[in-house]
């Protein structure tokens, strides 16, 4: 799962900042896990300065985000 969860990153369809917690700055990726597949994941990170993330969800695109 982690390397589908940084392939959907690093070639996402989409991406969000959104509401998160600690101050840190929060975003969301939507993106395939891999480039033979039609599905998506959500994977959300936590990211800080200088440039270090921490991915703390990754999940099949559920209809809480499937708006995006």
């Amino acid at each position: 799962m982690r390397a589908d969860a940084l392939y959907a990153i690093s070639h996402h369809e989409v991406s969000a900042e959104i509401e998160g917690r600690d101050g840190l700055r929060t975003v969301l990726y939507i993106g395939h896990p891999h480039g033979q597949t039609d599905r998506y994941l959500e994977v959300i990170v936590a990211l800080w300065e200088p440039r270090n993330m921490q991915v703390f969800h990754a999940m099949e695109l559920t209809d809480k985000w499937r708006y995006y």
